[in-house]
C-alpha cells in the first residue's frame, strides 16, 4: 500500500513541464533545470464530516482576506486558491468542540517545517485560523505524502495540511482542490555554481531522502546519468542549501516556493 500511494504522488509530481526559467536568479542562487509541477493539498479520510467543517472554515478565512494576509507574509506573491463564501459556516446548527490531528510535514519549508521545536509555515498559520475559527484545538504530528493514506485510515492524524503533495484524482480517501502549485528545480549558487544543466556533467546532486525524489530522477535516464553522485540528505530544505554553500553537493533539488523565500 505504502508503494501504491508512493507512485500515486510521484506521478502527480512528473508532469515534466518547463515552467520556471531555466538560468533564473534566485538570491544567491541560480535555477538549471526545472523537472516537475507539483501541487499541494489537503486530505481527509472519506465520508469524515470534519472535512466540511474545515471546509467551510477556510471559505470564511478566504472572504475576510485572512488567507490573502498569511500567504502575503509568506511568500513573494499570493498564488494561492480558495473558495471565497463569507457565510459558509452558516449552514451548521453549531460546530462541536474538538481537537484536529494535522498530519504535516516538518520538512516542508515554508509550507510546513519545525523551527526550535515548534511548527511552523503558512499551512500550519492556516490550519490555526481555521481551528480558531472553528473553535478547536489544533495537534500537529510529523507526516510524509506518501504516508497521508496510512495515517489518515489508522486514525492517527484526522486530516494530512501541511506540504502535502497529493495526487487530487486520490479515491481511498478525500483530497480537497489543490491551493497551491509550484515546481521542483536544480539549482545551483548563482556565483560559482554552474550556470546550466550542461555544465553538472559528473556533478553531485543533493536531494532529500523521500523516496518520491529519487523516482523523480530515475525516471529521466539521461538526467540520472549526467550525475556523478546523488545524495539524499535528511534535514530538508536547509541541509540541500547547506549542502550546496558549502560545496558538499554541486546542486540540489527544491521546490520553486521554497527558494524563491529562502534565496535572499
Amino acid at each position: 500500500m505504502k508503494l501504491k500511494r508512493a507512485l500515486a504522488v510521484i506521478l502527480a509530481l512528473a508532469l515534466m513541464l518547463p515552467i520556471a526559467g531555466c538560468g533564473e536568479i534566485v538570491g544567491r542562487y541560480r535555477i538549471v533545470d526545472t523537472l516537475a509541477e507539483q501541487s499541494y493539498a489537503v486530505g481527509f479520510r472519506n465520508e469524515d464530516y470534519v472535512r466540511y467543517y474545515v471546509e467551510a472554515a477556510l471559505q470564511t478565512l478566504a472572504a475576510d482576506g485572512t488567507i490573502s494576509g498569511l500567504a502575503n507574509s509568506w511568500f513573494i506573491e499570493d498564488n494561492t486558491y480558495f473558495v471565497s463564501r463569507a457565510n459558509a459556516l452558516d449552514q451548521f446548527d453549531g460546530v462541536p468542540p474538538r481537537t484536529l490531528l494535522i498530519g504535516c510535514d516538518p520538512d516542508a519549508y515554508p509550507l510546513s517545517y519545525i523551527e526550535n521545536g515548534q511548527y511552523s509555515g503558512f499551512d500550519v498559520e492556516l490550519a490555526r485560523a481555521v481551528c480558531s475559527r472553528l473553535g478547536w484545538q489544533a495537534q500537529f504530528i510529523s507526516v510524509k505524502s506518501e504516508n497521508a493514506y496510512d495515517e489518515l485510515m489508522s486514525g492517527n492524524v484526522d486530516c494530512v495540511w501541511g506540504g502535502m503533495t497529493l495526487d487530487p484524482d486520490e479515491t481511498d480517501f478525500t483530497v480537497l482542490t489543490p491551493y497551491l502549485t509550484d515546481e521542483l528545480v536544480i539549482i545551483t549558487r548563482a556565483d560559482t555554481g554552474a550556470k546550466s544543466l550542461r555544465g553538472l556533467k559528473g556533478a553531485s546532486l543533493a536531494i532529500s531522502v523521500e523516496q518520491k525524489y529519487m523516482a523523480l530522477l530515475q525516471g529521466d535516464g539521461k538526467l540520472m546519468d549526467r550525475f556523478g553522485e546523488i545524495k539524499r540528505l535528511t534535514g530538508g530544505l536547509q541541509a540541500l542549501l547547506d549542502a550546496v554553500n558549502s560545496g558538499q553537493a554541486s546542486a540540489a533539488l527544491v521546490s520553486s516556493t521554497a527558494i524563491s523565500r529562502f534565496g535572499g
